[in-house]
């Protein structure tokens, strides 16, 4: 029998002296030999009272024979299904442990030597030209002679496989878009950012127009970068990023970006900045808050460390 087998006795002593009756519900199988003792029993219990108490016995065991309760087979299943998922669930982990291991440590980590982070060759006589313009302009000859500033060429020192899926280290990068990694200067431990950038002739939205978007992608990099040493981890997102938009951008032209951390509260900082025409041939004095160029775009934003920063590897988060 597969089924479940429920019934339940009814014995009654008559007080007319009638022997004992033990019935059956509606329902019991009465047919089939495997059920032959109970059908048996239930004669010998109408007709012969002496046999009550052993033909009751032998209905029970019959049923107790039968197979588990339903309840009983979707626990046991619920016990097996777990212990199962949990022993797949442990196998897999322990087994990634080595292969995930191998994946990070063959990714190159940013070397923090200055000769790296202003690695970079031209290849191009356009790019040559660019980059001996951008590199011996006033005012990163002044910010090179100041005390407690950086110089830097984050996009040049990310690792391959990091700047490959970066939009404006890889994606936005070429001969006719920015083909020179911008300059950047940092001062102290993310107080002030000064980058100087080239921007080519296909970043436009009107022709001969720098697109409004890519001017707020400079910006939100820039003011970033500017706070990033100011945090606990040095790593945060964007939470907020006002933009207003002065003048239009020509495109093939040099550009600076000039960023100043205003405050910070312990995964919060504020930051203000602006981009400028950068005039290659012009003189000035070379102090970047002093020298004010033709402002383009002004910006101020809010950046936050996130909670789970602490937790990154150091080569993850973006290079100085």
């Amino acid at each position: 029998m597969r089924g479940r087998l429920s019934f339940t006795a009814q014995l009654a002593l008559h007080s007319s002296g009638s022997p004992f009756a033990f019935t059956l519900p509606s329902g019991y199988p009465t047919c089939g030999p495997q059920h032959t003792p109970g059908l048996q029993a239930f004669k010998q219990v109408r007709y012969r009272p002496h046999y009550l108490l052993s033909s009751a016995i032998l209905i029970v065991s019959t049923a107790a024979s039968a197979s588990p309760t339903r309840g009983f087979r979707l626990r046991r299943l619920f016990l097996y299904t777990s212990l199962s998922l949990t022993s797949l669930s442990l196998g897999i982990y322990l087994a990634s442990l080595p292969f995930t291991a191998t994946i990070l440590a063959s990714i190159p980590r940013p070397s923090s030597s200055s000769k790296s982070s202003l690695a970079y060759l031209p290849t191009t006589e356009r790019s040559a030209e660019i980059e001996h313009l951008m590199t011996t302009h006033p005012l990163s000859q002044h910010l090179r002679s100041l005390p407690g500033w950086q110089e830097s060429r984050p996009h040049a020192q990310m690792p391959e496989p990091m700047r490959r899926h970066s939009l404006t280290a890889s994606a936005l990068a070429g001969d006719t878009k920015i083909p020179v990694p911008p300059l950047i200067f940092t001062k102290g431990q993310g107080e002030e950012l000064v980058a100087i950038s080239y921007l080519g002739n296909d970043l436009c939205g009107h022709v001969g127009i720098i697109h409004g978007g890519l001017l707020a992608t400079m910006l939100d990099e820039g003011l970033a970068r500017c706070c990033f040493a100011a945090l606990p981890n040095k790593v945060g997102v964007t939470a907020r990023l006002k933009i207003d938009y002065r003048k239009v951008c020509r495109s093939d032209g040099f550009v600076v970006l000039k960023a100043r951390t205003e405050r910070v509260e312990g995964r919060k900082a504020w930051v203000r900045g602006r981009v400028e025409r950068l005039d290659v041939g012009g003189k000035g004095t070379g102090d970047p808050w002093a020298d004010k160029g033709e402002v383009l775009v002004e910006a101020e934003g809010l950046f936050v460390e996130p909670k789970w920063a602490k937790s990154l590897p150091a080569f993850v988060k973006p290079p100085a």
